[in-house]
């Protein structure tokens, strides 16, 4: 049964001209929650500014224009109120509007803070968190309604900016954004600290770590860069001229149906695969798969350019003109399961190419810390699978144990090939792959996929058992939990998920608690965070002498069956692509 929307809250626009009486209505409201929420020209807070800061207390909200004010002065009103350690601070998305406020104002950072972006996710992580969303979700349509007027004002008019529109249309949207803002907060906070007060706090104390490391960056040498885009255009030519050498004729590579004409119009090939739309398929897969004495080496080739043009196109033209300095965003609430995502750039997107990583280079020396294996022993552990749970007390390498086990073989005799079969079942098995997956990934025919499978099951039974567990309690609760009790909204169609839902966010929730417990740590002895990868974090500016200790406290967890958490360090005072074993 669907629920009829909230009752919007009411408000008054504060009348003043005079910060001084915002100040100190503020500091003397009865509501503990202050909302905060900044305008600006764009998105882009190393680039862009805000143009104005909106607050919303008790049944006030006003909307506190640059020209009205001055710069200066609101930032002075603004580090008043943040020094109040009597109110908490909310937030829709506190990163961006805390990157703003420092940026355009010179504000710090408030002592108490709550982000409804988060409450939203810790509540749901598999519904919209946006602001106007889930404004709408609760108090209906009305809730919406002035950002929809601004939008269609903006479109109207062919405005190039929110800083533009008059400040009659803006000001109340902007208040509204405030008021919203601390009604979901109202709305959400006692649920969700009731339910996961352990993860509230984590993920809230998160934030100031993520401030800082987004405002620090990451150098690249532009040089570098440069020097590697000439090359791969280079060698994008020789291709070119290669494929004109082989074919005779130029042939467009970005041209889908100039491809699909050449191997299997010219060179009569069976298509490997189609598309969804019947198309004859050219993608990765299908050119892989091409067994022909000319086609195989045109192949070869055009994946080769692929991969080149995707590769300086996505790494190396948006960086060849910056200045020293990356600033991506770290999305905190970016992935269902709790993980971190990242944006502009996309440093977990990066690939394990030496060539690629070394665009990235410390100030000082780079540090990478790396849980090793980490899935495994969470999946190990909540399953209670024993002879796992005995290799990793025992130090053993999982891969390895895996396919030592599935093939009968002592582990001191698994070849390295071998091994890469024992990764790939444990990993197949965890993101919840079938017979039809190992077999694409080892090249295996479906017989010899299920029997390895079967193996696999045989050898640890109580994994599967665990995995069966999992998808009956998403079947019938809709959800499952991490170990730290993250909710995680499971599909109805894919149950198949929720053990590695589980896996995934506990080693999510593990590296979050560490990122907080590092943090804490080097801001005592010196050091900066860079950079976190999947289940890795980077360090630079670290005195060699403290590197053990941070290892100590990312490993610093207590797992129920006693399986220690691992951590691999690598070192480089020259890049993240020349990073060594310590």
């Amino acid at each position: 049964m669907v629920q009829a929307p909230k009752k919007l809250p009411s408000y008054n626009l504060f009348d003043t001209t005079n910060l001084d009486n915002v100040r100190d209505s503020i500091l003397s409201s009865n509501d503990h929650f202050v909302a905060v929420d900044t305008e600006t020209t764009g998105l882009d807070w190393t680039t862009d500014q805000a143009f104005g800061v909106s607050l919303a207390w008790d049944n006030q909200g006003i909307f506190i224009r640059n020209t009205d004010y001055g710069t200066n002065n609101i930032g002075m009103l603004m580090n008043a109120l943040f020094a109040a350690n009597h109110k908490t601070f909310v937030f829709h998305n506190a990163e961006f509007d805390l990157h703003m406020l420092r940026a355009t104002y010179g504000a710090g950072m408030p002592t108490n803070i709550v982000d409804t972006l988060r409450l939203a996710y810790l509540k749901n992580p598999a519904e919209s968190h946006g602001l106007k969303d889930l404004g709408e979700l609760e108090f209906g349509a009305a809730a919406g309604a002035a950002e929809d007027t601004i939008k269609a004002y903006i479109k109207q008019y062919r405005l190039k900016s929110y800083i533009q529109v008059p400040s009659e249309f803006m000001d109340p949207y902007a208040v509204l954004d405030t008021v919203l803002t601390k009604a979901l907060a109202h709305l959400y906070i006692d649920e969700v600290m009731a339910d996961s007060l352990f993860l509230f706090k984590v993920e809230h104390k998160l934030i100031p770590i993520i401030v800082k490391m987004e405002e620090e960056g990451l150098r690249v040498d532009t040089e570098y860069i440069n020097q590697l885009l000439k090359e791969f255009r280079v060698e994008q030519r020789v291709i070119q001229e290669s494929l004109y050498e082989i074919i005779g004729k130029h042939v467009d590579i970005a041209s889908t149906k100039q491809l699909q004409e050449y191997f299997y119009d010219r060179l009569r090939i069976t298509p490997p695969a189609e598309t969804e739309t019947g198309q004859r398929s050219v993608n990765e897969k299908s050119l892989e798969k091409i067994k022909h004495p000319i086609g195989t080496k045109v192949a070869e080739l055009v994946l080769r350019w692929r991969n080149l043009n995707k590769l300086a196109s996505t790494y190396l033209e948006p960086y060849k003109d910056l200045n020293g300095r990356v600033h991506p965003h770290w999305n905190a609430t970016g992935t269902r399961t709790g993980r971190f995502s990242s944006s502009n750039p996309n440093l977990q997107n990066i690939p394990k190419d030496d060539k690629i990583r070394r665009i990235f280079i410390p100030d000082n020396e780079f540090f990478d810390f790396d849980f090793s294996q980490v899935e495994l022993r969470i999946a190990a552990d909540i399953s209670g699978q024993r002879n796992m749970i005995k290799a990793f007390q025992e130090d053993a390498d999982m891969h390895t144990y895996t396919a030592a086990m599935v093939l009968s073989k002592e582990m001191g005799d698994v070849t390295k090939a071998e091994r890469q079969i024992g990764k790939h079942l444990n990993f197949s098995v965890i993101y919840g792959s079938g017979s039809n997956g190992i077999q694409q990934k080892l090249g295996m025919t479906k017989g010899q996929a299920d029997q390895v499978l079967n193996y696999f099951h045989t050898s640890f039974p109580q994994l599967r058992a665990q995995s069966k567990y999992l998808q009956r309690q998403a079947e019938r609760d809709g959800y499952v939990r991490t170990l730290f009790g993250r909710k995680l909204p499971v599909n109805p169609e894919k149950t198949f998920t929720a053990g590695n839902y589980v896996v995934q966010g506990s080693a999510g929730d593990i590296l979050k608690i560490a990122l907080l417990k590092t943090a804490k740590y080097v801001d005592s002895v010196g050091g900066k965070m860079r950079n976190t990868v999947h289940d890795q974090i980077l360090f630079d500016n670290v005195d060699e002498t403290h590197g053990e200790e941070i290892r100590n406290i990312m490993q610093d967890f207590k797992l129920a069956s006693d399986i220690p958490l691992k951590v691999d360090l690598q070192r480089s005072k020259v890049s993240w692509g020349d990073l060594v074993h310590d």
